[in-house]
């Protein structure tokens, strides 16, 4: 595994999903651009998953965050076509607008 450090938008507002043994994670979805690359070229985008917190219902589309996390890339084939996953397990996560009183 490899240690990320990632800031970006959230794609999509966070979602509550059941893990094993009846606790839940919450997984969403981050947006990120290269900084040194051209404002045209299309984000890249991090499946990242954590556990549960108090946080989950204000992680909604759009929100800037920065996180560190454990990096796992890997690939599936479906229709003849191959895509890369890009997951993060994340060990911290920072939202600054959370703390500007919402």
């Amino acid at each position: 595994m490899q240690t990320l450090f990632l800031t970006g938008n959230l794609a999509a507002d966070c979602e509550i999903v059941p893990g094993k043994e009846g606790k839940e994670f919450i997984r969403f979805t981050v947006a990120a651009k290269d900084p040194s690359a051209d404002r045209e070229d299309k984000p890249t985008y991090y499946t990242c998953r954590m556990s549960k917190t108090g946080v989950s219902e204000r992680l909604k589309k759009g929100r800037y965050v920065a996180l560190v996390g454990s990096l796992r890339v890997s690939q599936n084939i479906k229709e003849d076509k191959t895509y890369t996953n890009l997951d993060v397990w994340v060990q911290s996560l920072d939202a600054p607008q959370l703390s500007s009183g919402e």
